[in-house]
């Protein structure tokens, strides 16, 4: 395959752009004095958010483990955010998936490092397990929870309850609940967010 075409195919996936740069109108370019690329900085920007430091008070729980070690739900993002990392940066060098492009062979690792820090944000206590209890216990107190006159919820936010799910609940965090002044949150890169 022709490298031009493949660099351009890399910068389309590797989307740096911004929504709320783009919304505003404002000039997506970065400072000149930047060194890191965009996506290099959606990794900063996951890792100083709340959301992340607050997986440190999470306890990975691991059913009938033999090891009595207790990990936190941050010790594993980190962990996975690593080898996600790895795994791009053999991507990039050791199969060449990027071709020849620079920025690509950096984005790759950055991009997989980032959504693998991000992989746990949404998840409750007990991960798959929790996403089912919260749904069966809402779908219980319907009545009494969603339905309440003096706390009326849309149908759509209705079935966020009731169809509750750990990684939309992800995406909600990172868009939207990050930052409550506006509706973009961490303002992660478009390739951030389709990775997500």
């Amino acid at each position: 395959m022709n490298v031009n075409i493949m660099d351009e195919r890399w910068n389309k996936l590797l989307a740096p752009g911004r929504r709320k740069k783009e919304r505003q109108g404002g000039d997506q370019s970065t400072r000149a004095d930047e060194t890191r690329t965009e996506i290099e900085r959606d990794y900063d920007r996951i890792l100083f958010s709340t959301p992340v430091r607050r997986l440190s008070d999470k306890t990975q729980v691991f059913p009938l483990d033999k090891n009595d070690s207790v990990r936190t739900r941050l010790t594993h993002s980190h962990e996975v955010s690593n080898l996600a990392r790895s795994i791009g940066m053999a991507l990039a060098f050791n199969y060449k998936i990027a071709g020849e492009s620079d920025a690509a062979k950096r984005d790759i690792p950055a991009l997989l490092a980032a959504i693998g820090l991000v992989h746990d944000l949404g998840n409750p206590p007990f991960g798959h397990q929790g996403e089912a209890a919260i749904q069966s216990w809402f779908t219980d107190h319907r009545v009494s929870v969603l339905e309440s006159a003096d706390r009326p919820l849309s149908e759509h936010q209705k079935e966020d309850f009731l169809k509750f799910e750990g990684n939309a609940q992800a995406f909600r965090l990172v868009t939207r609940l990050q930052l409550l002044n506006d509706d973009f949150g961490l303002d992660l890169t478009y390739a951030t967010l389709s990775a997500m």
